[in-house]
């Protein structure tokens, strides 16, 4: 809200402004005072209102800011050993026993020379003629008045020009009865006989355990060739195959082999691994924090890492409201009460004159109402509200002189 106030010049012609003039309203020419008595005839005025609004009082806050940093230590670390068996001890058994060489008899055939297929016979069907056909000589005729051609054997109709045909020269051989044929075979290669396969039989001894030759069978026949010893070093646990074999003594052949590794305490070690019990200081490592902070992180050994100090704004720049804007009202113009009636006028008293019991009006206060052009009368905006200052004793005299 905007106040503005009247200048001198502007209070002074408010001041002479009265009720009965119609430049301003009844109500803000109406005397202020409480002990002013409304002329007779006035109605009741309203109280009148006015208000200020006073704005927010404000200050400026600067920003909060803080350093923070990136934080490192160094930290002592502990390895320990694991250990796995990768090549198990080697202990063999001796086993022995008594064997006979058996020898079985496996026959096969031998081919010495293969079968032969037989070759049919080869040949092809002839047509011959056993009595030829017999055949005939005609001649063609023409027609001498219709032109028709007809063909008859030589000679036919007396020759030439009788009963009005004649020969036109051409001849053609005509089957009087068909040749009698029949089909022969003519071998081109006479048939081979078969060959039947020539072979002979070929028998060997096979010792008992080994393979016999390829296409070989059994003839069931077997024969003993000699006897002796036979011995097999195997792993504990694992006995020969066949029967007759009497355990001997064990012999460690080699010892177990393992694999050593260090891990960093608290790192799962491969299948397989299991701990030894054995402990080492392993290498330190250094950790370092990502991101930064005022404070280091929980734990010992922190220390500020050079370099990476930064500025962070804790809380930003802003503006605090000391007092909020308010708004305060006030009475422009305070109500009266209805003036009393009027006494009848004399006769010969214009209308308008005051009486001699009547009192002009002090004017104490004036609002400017709407209706004038650019929204201000001498400097005063529209809706404000100036205390008039012309005294009591300015006003016109009752007479209205």
């Amino acid at each position: 809200m905007h106040s503005r106030h009247l200048t001198l010049g502007s209070l002074a012609l408010v001041a002479v402004l009265g009720s009965g003039s119609g430049l301003l309203p009844v109500a803000a020419a109406t005397p202020a005072g409480p002990d002013t008595v409304p002329g007779c005839g006035q109605p009741a005025v309203p109280a009148q209102w006015g208000s200020v609004e006073h704005p927010a009082v404000t200050r400026q806050v600067a920003a909060t800011t803080r350093v923070e940093w990136r934080w490192q230590r160094t930290v002592a670390t502990t390895e320990r050993e694991y250990a796995r068996e990768t090549a198990a001890a080697v202990v063999l058994v001796h086993w022995t026993r008594t064997v006979e060489q058996v020898e079985h008899e496996y026959a096969r055939t031998v081919v010495d020379r293969a079968a032969v297929p037989g070759v049919p016979e080869q040949g092809h069907a002839e047509t011959r003629v056993v009595t030829p056909a017999v055949t005939a000589e005609e001649w063609e005729y023409v027609q001498q008045t219709t032109g028709n051609l007809r063909w008859r054997w030589a000679g036919w109709n007396a020759g030439d020009n009788g009963a009005g045909w004649s020969w036109t020269g051409r001849t053609r051989e005509v089957e009087v009865s068909p040749a009698v044929t029949e089909q022969v075979w003519v071998v081109d290669h006479p048939a081979v006989p078969a060959e039947p396969e020539q072979s002979h039989v070929e028998t060997a001894w096979v010792a008992d355990g080994t393979p016999p030759p390829a296409g070989a069978t059994p003839t069931g026949v077997a024969r003993t060739v000699s006897s002796g010893a036979e011995e097999q070093d195997l792993p504990v646990g694992e006995p020969p195959a066949g029967a007759g074999w009497v355990e001997g003594a064990t012999a460690e052949i080699s010892a177990a082999e393992e694999e050593r590794v260090w891990l960093p305490d608290g790192t799962a070690p491969d299948p397989g691994f299991d701990a030894t019990g054995e402990t080492r200081p392993g290498p330190a490592r250094v950790e370092t924090t990502d991101v930064t902070s005022a404070l280091p992180p929980a734990g010992e050994g922190w220390a500020e890492l050079p370099g990476s100090a930064v500025e962070r704004v804790v809380e930003a720049a802003r503006e605090v409201v000391v007092q909020p804007a308010w708004v305060e009202d006030f009475v422009v113009v305070a109500a009266q009460p209805a003036g009393p009636p009027c006494a009848e006028v004399p006769a010969g008293v214009p209308a308008g004159v005051l009486a001699e019991t009547e009192t002009q009006p002090v004017i104490e206060s004036v609002v400017v109402t709407g209706g004038v052009v650019g929204g201000e009368v001498g400097g005063v905006a529209d809706g404000a509200v100036v205390p008039a200052v012309a005294p009591a004793s300015a006003a016109l005299p009752a007479s209205g002189a």
